[in-house]
């Protein structure tokens, strides 16, 4: 029996998740059952942990809740092996002073900064000065009214592209996103940028090698991953991965629910054979 908790994924019985902060005796005693169990990609880590202790589950979320957030991403593309820009990570403006009144230098300016949270390139931005840099921090404190973590990286040329590729279970699918508003840097649809496709299939199939690299590293089977390359050299460098992920650049809701049920279903089939494989294997 597969047990779905994601209204779009077909299964034998599909459930909302809780509203109370655990799974009612009724919904446990199925989980008990189930050979599978798929959750929304965006769910409180004590259910995932909670159901992966009963059964495999789809999307596998190790990765997001061992690293989570952007600064986060940037552990998952170390432990990988794959490029990134440098990287600063600060667990508040506290810590950033006491760094820098030990001799840190900052990267030159413009650079990036981006609070640890949020989506859509809302809370990402190019300082130009210092007076810019905390603004922007102080801002970023008051969106908790606490220290926020948030991450600094040099700006890189990279021709007001990037490009996206999105993982669903074993399918790779790429387009790119293009800022053509003047003085806006964000590559985000929400910020105006336009998506196409097959602009370069060569960069293209480099990034979906390396996506696959790490996937395979870390089990991510649903994610967005935000890649630039470098208008010098075509370096390539990744930025940043999305766990819940806008649908408009691989063709809108209908496309993806189509492709997340054979890829769950894929998935299912396989979780099931390598069961069997096991009673197999065991004595009788």
């Amino acid at each position: 029996m597969i047990v779905s908790f994601f209204s779009l994924v077909e299964a034998h019985i599909v459930l909302p998740l809780p509203k109370t902060f655990m799974f009612s005796q009724e919904d446990i005693a199925l989980l008990k059952q189930a050979k599978a169990i798929i959750l929304p990609p965006i769910c409180k880590k004590y259910y995932y942990w909670f159901c992966k202790q009963i059964a495999p589950v789809f999307p596998s979320m190790d990765a997001r809740f061992h690293f989570p957030g952007k600064a986060g991403s940037t552990f998952v593309f170390e432990l990988a092996g794959v490029p990134y820009p440098p990287t600063k990570i600060f667990k508040g403006i506290e810590a950033l002073k006491a760094r820098m009144a030990k001799g840190e230098k900052l990267y030159p300016y413009p650079f990036v900064v981006k609070w640890q949270w949020g989506g859509g390139g809302a809370f990402v931005h190019l300082v130009e000065n210092e007076k810019q840099l905390w603004e922007v921090l102080l801002r970023f404190k008051g969106y908790k009214k606490r220290e926020p973590t948030f991450v600094m990286q040099p700006y890189v040329e990279h021709g007001q592209c990037d490009l996206r590729v999105v993982v669903i279970g074993s399918r790779f699918l790429t387009y790119w996103r293009c800022q053509e508003i003047k003085g806006e840097f964000r590559s985000n649809v929400s910020k105006g940028a336009k998506i196409y496709y097959h602009l370069d299939p060569e960069l293209e199939q480099k990034a979906i090698n390396l996506t696959k690299q790490i996937c395979k590293k870390t089990g991510i089977n649903l994610a967005a991953f935000d890649i630039i390359f470098s208008s010098h050299d075509k370096t390539l460098l990744f930025l940043e991965i999305n766990y819940g992920f806008g649908l408009q650049g691989i063709g809108g809701y209908q496309q993806y629910k189509r492709i997340l049920n054979e890829e769950v279903q894929r998935w299912v089939h396989q979780v099931i054979s390598e069961y069997f494989e096991e009673e197999e294997k065991c004595p009788k």
